[in-house]
């Protein structure tokens, strides 16, 4: 991190350690759990391929994965239906690029050249997931900042919770912790319905 955003990241922790409760960082809409364990899934896979960048930072999407994601007609058998192939392929190895690869190929099989051809002008192949991120929340905001830090650099709640104390030592473990997961629940909720939105968008509805 460069200096200016060491400082920003340590402001957004001041404001989630000062948080009294959990809708004090903001609106939260309760998703399902089968709308949780999806933008979850996705969300662990964008933290190993992509997480973390600036808009200006964000690349093309070489395997299509999050294209062929923002067409899909929204409904919770589509979402298990991805969840499940990206579960299974976590277990026989598979993470990162080659997840999304791979699940790619499961999920939406390449029908011919043209249909391939025809797809790409269709659909603006960039980083979905990204995008949904930074359309949700500023990067400045408490709630990003704690899901980057989880999704993203890869550190557990007890991680953060622990420099959450740091910055304001009068937490105990527990409520450093629970802040942590508030802000979590949150991330996941404001990306979710982002995501979601989007999905609606390219499909005219």
């Amino acid at each position: 991190m460069t200096p200016n955003q060491r400082k920003q990241h340590t402001d957004a922790m001041i404001i989630a350690a000062s948080a009294p409760r959990k809708n004090w960082l903001g609106k939260h809409r309760p998703i399902n759990s089968v709308q949780s364990a999806w933008v979850k899934s996705l969300l662990a896979v964008w933290g190993e391929c992509y997480g973390g960048r600036t808009t200006e930072e964000a690349m093309m999407d070489g395997c299509g994965f999050w294209s062929c994601l923002r067409s899909e007609e929204w409904s919770d058998a589509e979402a298990c239906r991805i969840t499940e192939t990206i579960k299974d392929l976590r277990k026989i190895g598979y993470t990162g690029e080659n997840l999304l690869k791979m699940a790619h190929a499961i999920l939406w099989p390449q029908k011919s050249l043209a249909d391939a051809i025809a797809g790409q002008i269709r659909q603006d192949d960039t980083d979905f997931v990204e995008k949904s991120i930074l359309a949700a929340l500023r990067n400045d905001d408490p709630v990003y900042v704690v899901g980057v830090d989880f999704y993203a650099r890869r550190k557990n709640v007890s991680d953060i919770g622990r420099y959450l104390q740091k910055v304001a030592p009068w937490l105990t473990r527990k409520q450093a912790e629970d802040r942590v997961r508030w802000c979590i629940s949150h991330f996941n909720c404001a990306v979710f319905l982002s995501m979601r939105k989007n999905i609606y968008q390219v499909n005219g509805k």
